[in-house]
């Protein structure tokens, strides 16, 4: 039987224009596909970068599910 892949939480910086700077929890198998889920929604002007993590517990208090993104 095999385990299911592990996953992070990932906090992905959103940086566009004038505007406020919007951080997203993404539950993803690596960075690159986390940046790559954020990304679906970018436009040319957005920047991103990964700014840090999100600890087990705190993961399972927020209830995020595998693959999902949340505003933070």
């Amino acid at each position: 039987m095999t385990k299911p892949a592990k996953r992070t939480a990932y906090l992905i910086a959103v940086h566009q224009g004038g505007e406020a700077v919007r951080v997203y929890a993404v539950l993803a198998q690596s960075a690159a596909a986390a940046l790559a889920q954020v990304g679906e929604l970018a436009t040319d002007d957005m920047q991103m970068e990964v700014v840090g993590s999100l600890g087990r517990d705190i993961v399972r208090r927020l209830g995020l599910k595998p693959d999902e993104m949340r505003l933070v």
